[in-house]
């Protein structure tokens, strides 16, 4: 079963959810307040020559011209050097091929106006008068950025200071780990450290310059009192010499949801206070037809979850829901005192898990319809507000009157919409618990919101920390007993050697989609593997014993080097009984709990250095749970599979319920399994 699970683990990155449950409340009654009229301005858009989309928003309201340029693209994967995408948008201000960082200040300033570069362009405001001087540098930076290398020095000495005065900041390693365990494999899982600073080059910047900044894949938003006409003028004259050109594209798939909860520790000895977050991905993006909904739910959450914790001493408490085109989050913080760990985390479940069983009152509901209103209306009073939003218009083909009619959006809103938002967006079933604490006061408590029973420890980055030792091994017990007494509780060794070939047929369900795959393995070490979604083949992979091949959407792929070494072990016929021939090292470490039960804990090190940890029910004999180090781009994750529900097939029992859980999560149900039958060596 473990080649059928690394497979999937290979290849799968959506799931499903499952688990916990709540109840508690009182209703929020309070006046109505009036809500302002909105002025959002006459939006207008055209586009140049060489694809630059440029957005007007006539507001005569505003004594002052607000501009902003927004290089859209896809996020990367910065892997060891992971920081310098916002570096290379800092650092456009910080000098061009015409004026230095200085010169570039004082201009600014001479003309009493404001500029600031960021991750995804540059922005700045600006009197009528000094619009062309302003224009002239705004473009001067965008144009000509020339990143002096004595610039990015100091820019990178002053990143590891601040990073460094974050370290103590449990709220920032919060945020740091949330953010690597809701996006593995994902450019937004990426964290910033001081190795990956310190590999930063100017070579980096520059070449992340000249690919990605890109009139055709940019927009120009222009707020205030200016006439079409002038603002069309202006947009060739100070732009129109931006050279387009292709940019590269890039695909992520979307995060898997968990199925049940996972708790993830971080230890911070002495703290007196914990920090807590529930946290997931979530699809939601701007403009999405239940966005208000779900915002307006959040809202009436976080509100009740305030009032539900004021008794547990409390220093902060909030919850977001995040709108992004490929990834949102959803995220739930508090502050609390360490005693009062267990009764938070409780509560939030709680609070959460009414929203989804509940129906908001009708005095409820209409008070966040007023609040909410009231402060979209204030919102406008900001050009980059305005500016957002009409960036956010065009860029994901909204209706022209789309936040003008903001208001009655949120009045149409109904108590039934609130429930279905929340079921949707704010689900305890998929939850990321994530603590900074002290583990000596924490770990046992919060063992019981995980749902395999056991809380990950991770350092401030999100890396994952070093297991401790739990229980010695008994006298007499040895790597050889323990592994007999696995062959024994499949059905012996004696009925293990009969098997000349078996094919296992599993299925799992994500997001309504049905996954069915095919495992075909005959001895001595032939395998092949078929998985389809809808019917439709996704991969195929086959080993005759000596060599490898996979397809896939992305073409024919031969195995080689150390993968190809790891086939030959995992697609042998009952491995275990073969690991001296096959130079596998198992040492018997110690003895842990998986789900309360105490468990022998096994070390499995392949010739290639690959490493594994069984764990084998010190009762039945059984193996409920292989654990493996996962590294990818991120850093390490624990990637684990959980055996159960054993049935015996011709006189061997085989898992028939595998939840997999860490890089990827779902769970896999056995259909069938066949032995015996003749494989023809044509399916390899």
């Amino acid at each position: 079963m473990k080649k059928v699970i690394s497979l999937i683990i290979f290849l799968l990155t959506t799931t499903l959810s499952n688990s916990l449950l709540a109840q508690h409340d009182q209703d929020i009654q309070t006046k109505p307040v009036n809500i302002p009229e909105l002025m959002l301005g006459e939006k207008q858009h055209f586009t140049l020559d060489n694809g630059l989309k440029v957005i007007v928003v006539q507001n005569y309201r505003f004594s002052e011209l607000f501009y902003q340029i927004v290089v859209d693209v896809d996020p990367i994967l910065e892997n060891e050097a992971t920081g310098y995408v916002s570096m290379a948008g800092e650092l456009l201000q910080s000098g061009t091929t015409n004026k230095s960082n200085i010169e570039i200040d004082e201009a600014i300033n001479l003309i009493d106006s404001k500029l600031n570069t960021y991750k995804n362009g540059l922005y700045g405001i600006t009197n009528l008068k000094h619009k062309d001087d302003f224009l002239s540098i705004l473009s001067d930076i965008l144009l000509n950025p020339s990143f002096p290398e004595e610039e990015i020095e100091k820019f990178k000495r002053k990143s590891i200071s601040d990073l460094n005065s974050s370290k103590t900041n449990p709220a920032f390693t919060l945020n740091l780990v949330g953010q690597r365990l809701r996006n593995p494999n994902h450019p937004y899982g990426e964290i910033m450290d001081e190795n990956s600073i310190k590999n930063i080059t100017r070579e980096h910047l520059v070449k992340y310059y000249n690919n990605f900044y890109k009139p055709n894949t940019s927009y120009l938003v222009i707020v205030g009192n200016i006439s079409l006409n002038d603002a069309k003028k202006d947009a060739e004259k100070y732009f129109g010499s931006w050279e387009k050109g292709s940019v590269p594209k890039y695909e992520y798939q979307f995060p898997n949801k968990n199925i049940g909860t996972r708790v993830a520790l971080v230890h911070s000895e002495n703290i007196v206070k914990s920090h807590i977050s529930i946290t997931y991905p979530i699809n939601l993006k701007v403009g999405d037809s239940n966005a208000i909904q779900a915002i307006l739910a959040n809202n009436v959450f976080s509100t009740r979850l305030q009032d539900s914790l004021k008794e547990y001493k409390t220093s902060e408490v909030y919850s977001v829901l995040t709108k992004n085109k490929l990834v949102g989050n959803f995220n739930a913080y508090v502050q609390v005192e360490t005693e009062f760990t267990n009764e938070v985390i409780n509560q939030l479940i709680i609070e959460m898990t009414r929203m989804k069983d509940e129906l908001v009152s009708d005095e409820t509901l209409d008070y966040f319809k007023v609040i909410s209103n009231e402060s979209f209306a204030r919102s406008l009073e900001k050009p980059r507000t305005i500016a957002r939003l009409a960036f956010n218009a065009l860029k994901y083909n909204l209706s022209t009157d789309y936040y003008q009619t903001y208001p009655e959006k949120v009045e149409a809103i109904t108590k039934e919409q609130i429930q279905a938002a929340s079921r949707k967006y704010i689900d305890p079933n998929q939850a990321i618990i994530i603590v900074v604490g002290d583990k000596t006061k924490l770990m046992d408590d919060l063992k019981k919101y995980s749902s395999n029973g056991q809380v990950e420890l991770y350092d401030i980055y999100g890396n994952l920390t070093k297991e401790e030792i739990k229980k010695s091994v008994p006298e007499g017990v040895t790597t050889k007993s323990v592994l007999n007494n696995y062959f024994d509780a499949l059905g012996g060794i004696e009925n293990l050697e009969k098997i000349s070939d078996f094919t296992i047929v599993s299925s799992a369900n994500m997001n309504g989609m049905e996954i069915k795959q095919k495992t075909y393995s005959k001895a001595p070490n032939k395998y092949a593997m078929i998985m389809s979604m809808n019917g439709n083949v996704m991969m195929q992979q086959a080993f005759n014993g000596e060599r490898g091949i996979m397809k896939s959407f992305q073409g024919e792929q031969e195995i080689v080097g150390e993968d190809l070494e790891n086939l030959k072990i995992n697609a042998t016929m009952n491995a275990e009984l073969k690991y001296d021939e096959l130079g596998v090292k198992a040492t018997l470490e110690a003895i842990e709990a998986i789900h309360n039960k105490d468990a022998y804990k096994l070390k499995i090190v392949k010739p290639s250095g690959e490493t594994t940890y069984e764990y084998f029910d010190l009762d039945s004999g059984l193996k409920v749970q292989s654990k493996q180090i996962i590294i990818t781009p991120q850093g390490e994750f624990i990637q684990m599979q959980h055996y159960s529900n054993y049935q015996e097939v011709d006189s061997i029992k085989f898992p028939f319920t595998i939840k997999i859980s860490g890089v990827q999560n779902l769970e896999l149900n056995v259909d069938s399994v066949i032995i015996n039958s003749g494989l023809s060596d044509d399916l390899f």
